[in-house]
C-alpha cells in the first residue's frame, strides 16, 4: 500500500485591501483576515517557498522541507507591496507574485484597477518575493492564435526580464487555462515552472507546468486557510484534464472566433 503523498498547499491571493478588483469584492482579502492567515501559517511552523523552489523539489533536484506551503498573488495590484509585503515580512514568510508585464507602470484604463510600478516590482524581489509572469495582457491563452500566444508568453518574460534586471522562471495561466499549445509556448519560451488553478492541493507528484493552487476568496477565513493546511479543505490534484475542462475551452474557442469575425462580417464590401 503505497503512503499518502505529503500535502503541499498553493495559496492563490490576488488583492489584499477592501476595493473592489475587477469589479468584486470576492478576490479581495481584507487586511485584518490577511494577518491572521499569515500568523496561522507562522504559528504551524510552515516552511515558505517560491514557486521556483518548489519546481525543483517536483523534478526531484530538492527534497521536500518539512510542512511546505507556498503563498502567491497573481495580476499585481499595488497592495501588494503596500499592504502584503509589511504582513509577510513580519511573519518572515516569502511569497511568488505573478504580474501582467503590461499593467506594470501603466496608467489604468478608465473604470480600471490600477498596477504595481517598476519600483515596487524591484522592491518586491529585493525583499525576496519571487517575480513570475502571469502574461503580457491576461487574454485566454488557449484561444489565441500562435503570434499572440508568443506574445503573451515570451514577450512579457522579455519585458520582466528587461525591466527587473533578473531571470524570469516561473508562469501562471490567466484563468488558469492552459491547452497543449500554450504549454509549448511556457516551454518554448524558456519557463522552468507554471502554475495552474484547479482549487486542489498539490503533492510531490503534481506537474512541474500545471502546479494546481487553491484560489483564496474574501470570506476564506483563517478557518478555511487552517482547513488547507490540514489536507482537508480541497482533494488532491489530478493529472490531465476533466472533460468538462475540455468542453468549456471549446465553448470558450467558438465564442471567441466568432467575436473575432464579427468586425469582419460588418465591413461593408466593395
Amino acid at each position: 500500500m503505497n503512503p499518502a503523498p505529503e500535502i503541499v498547499p498553493v495559496l492563490c491571493y490576488h488583492s489584499v485591501g477592501d476595493l473592489r478588483r475587477d469589479g468584486t469584492l470576492r478576490w479581495t482579502v481584507s487586511p485584518g483576515d490577511f494577518d491572521e492567515q499569515m500568523a496561522l501559517i507562522r504559528a504551524r511552523e510552515r516552511t515558505p517557498m517560491t514557486v521556483s523552489d518548489y519546481a525543483d523539489v517536483l523534478r526531484g533536484l530538492a527534497p521536500l522541507p518539512p510542512r511546505p506551503v507556498l503563498v502567491t498573488f497573481d495580476d499585481g495590484f499595488p497592495d501588494l507591496a503596500d499592504t502584503a509585503l509589511p504582513v509577510l515580512r513580519r511573519y518572515r514568510l516569502t511569497a511568488t507574485a505573478f504580474v501582467i508585464a503590461a499593467r506594470v507602470g501603466a496608467t489604468p484604463s478608465p473604470g480600471g484597477d490600477p498596477s504595481l510600478d517598476w519600483d515596487q516590482l524591484r522592491d518586491l524581489h529585493a525583499h525576496g518575493v519571487e517575480i513570475g509572469s502571469h502574461s503580457r495582457s491576461h487574454r485566454a491563452l488557449d484561444c489565441l492564435r500562435r503570434t499572440e500566444l508568443r506574445q503573451e508568453v515570451a514577450g512579457s518574460r522579455q519585458v520582466l526580464e528587461d525591466r527587473l534586471g533578473t531571470p524570469i522562471r516561473s508562469f501562471a495561466y490567466p484563468y488558469g487555462y492552459h491547452s497543449d499549445a500554450v504549454l509549448a509556448a511556457v516551454l518554448a519560451a524558456g519557463y522552468s515552472s507554471a502554475c495552474g488553478v484547479k482549487n486542489a492541493l498539490s503533492h510531490p507528484g503534481d506537474n512541474v507546468f500545471a502546479i494546481a493552487r487553491v484560489l483564496i476568496e474574501r470570506d476564506t477565513g483563517v478557518a478555511g486557510i487552517g482547513a488547507l493546511l490540514d489536507g482537508t479543505g480541497r482533494p488532491l490534484a489530478w493529472h490531465g484534464e476533466r472533460l468538462l475542462t475540455r468542453g468549456w475551452r471549446a465553448y470558450r474557442r467558438a465564442r471567441h472566433l466568432v467575436h473575432a469575425a464579427q468586425p469582419r462580417l460588418s465591413r461593408p464590401t466593395s
